[in-house]
């Protein structure tokens, strides 16, 4: 974040306080802070003088009392936000109010290798800064949300285990790549983590400290809050839902593991199943749909035959809905949480009949308290929310690493 003054220690934290909410009020601040309402209101007053900070209107507030919120100043300083994922390359860019500027997509395409892949990568976002309209003084960040294995602290994309890619991408320096190329600061992190970043901030968890987030795509991960904050673990890799075990007979997974929960409901597994039915001559919908190519075939299909009663895609689902309700039961007794969000091409049809699913089997197999406590939603971010988290997360970053003085 540039700023025209010398921000002092008290300037950042509010801004980022600001940033982090969708909005707040001064009030709020005071609660949040525990500093005095007066210091609070100097502050804002001086945040808002220099151009940082802007009152956006009276809101509602809990109390029932409309309240003055709270906004980081639009159209200043920009962030872009790249998810890197198995099939699409997705870029959202925005301003450090949150407001998205430019969205864009393409097509991840690993069979090509990797060179290829960051070509087209660093095309969509070249494309996506002219189509903001924005200039290159004024970005800020560059968040990057991989599905691969990161290293977020070194900036590193440690592997991308996907048949094919193992080679390519093992140890990649990302992070110093796109700063070489951008001349900006970069963070890498993973894509699950991100997306959860996301949902806390601008989805169904903002009043929420204590929750679980699962994306449900080729491959299953999770990303668990506690006190508002990703738990990430001793090496900063927790949240591998995908790779619990639910059936030690089960099929091999990528891993090297068997009957991970990945291998037996991600949406590869669910397709594999299906493919596998029709070429042992099962009647189904998706047949039809799909025009007979059972390489055409893909999640959405399966979906929409479910919903008009085809029976080897309802079976085939409600197969997955129990291997993910038998894991998500472990994860309901071992962390009590309140919320549990689903998102990914699972959950972006009409699909409310597997949460039906899931949530039976948590309860016939989680202990009684916490499995009533517990309460299953899908996400309505839609499939950018991790390209939406990394932007947020970067200009999170630039918010903490402006120049900053004591006060005294």
């Amino acid at each position: 974040m540039k700023l025209n003054f010398k921000a002092s220690e008290k300037d950042v934290e509010i801004l980022s306080l600001i940033h982090s909410r969708v909005a707040l009020s001064r009030a709020e601040l005071v609660k949040l802070t525990g500093l005095s309402a007066g210091l609070i209101s100097a502050v804002v007053r001086r945040l808002i003088v220099n151009g940082q900070v802007v009152e956006s209107g009276l809101e509602p507030s809990k109390l029932g009392r409309r309240r003055v919120a709270l906004k980081l100043s639009p159209g200043t300083s920009y962030t872009i936000g790249v998810e890197i994922g198995t099939f699409f390359l997705r870029v959202v860019v925005n301003d450090l109010a949150g407001n998205v500027c430019h969205r864009g997509e393409g097509r991840t395409i690993l069979a090509e290798g990797f060179a290829s892949v960051m070509e087209r990568c660093y095309k969509l976002i070249d494309e996506a800064i002219m189509a903001a309209g924005i200039s290159k003084d004024s970005l800020v960040g560059i968040g990057i949300a991989h599905s691969g294995v990161v290293d977020s602290h070194r900036g590193l994309v440690l592997s991308f285990p996907r048949p094919g890619q193992m080679a390519d991408w093992r140890n990649v320096p990302l992070r110093d790549m796109v700063e070489e190329r951008y001349k900006v600061p970069c963070i890498v992190e993973d894509s699950v983590r991100m997306a959860g970043l996301a949902e806390r901030q601008i989805g169904a968890a903002t009043d929420l400290s204590d929750f679980v987030y699962i994306r449900i795509g080729m491959g299953i991960g999770a990303c668990i809050f506690i006190d508002g904050e990703p738990y990430r673990g001793a090496g900063g890799s927790a949240g591998e839902f995908g790779h619990m075990t639910v059936d030690e007979n089960g099929p091999l997974c990528f891993c090297g593991n068997n009957g991970c929960l990945s291998a037996m409901a991600s949406c590869s597994a669910i397709i594999q199943a299906v493919s596998s039915a029709l070429g042992k001559g099962v009647q189904s919908r998706v047949q039809e749909v799909s025009e007979h190519q059972v390489n055409r075939i893909h999640i959405e299909m399966i979906l929409q035959a479910a919903l008009e009663n085809d029976s080897l895609a309802f079976r085939v689902l409600n197969d997955a809905a129990v291997h993910i309700g038998v894991g998500l039961a472990d994860v309901v007794n071992l962390l009590n949480p309140s919320v549990v969000i689903f998102s990914g091409p699972l959950f972006q049809t009409d699909s409310q009949f597997m949460v039906e699913a899931i949530q039976r089997i948590v309860r016939q197999r989680a202990l009684e308290k916490a499995a009533n406590e517990v309460k299953l939603v899908v996400s309505s971010l839609g499939p950018d929310a991790a390209a939406l988290g990394a932007a947020r997360f970067a200009a999170a970053r630039s918010i903490v690493n402006v120049p900053s003085q004591s006060i005294q």
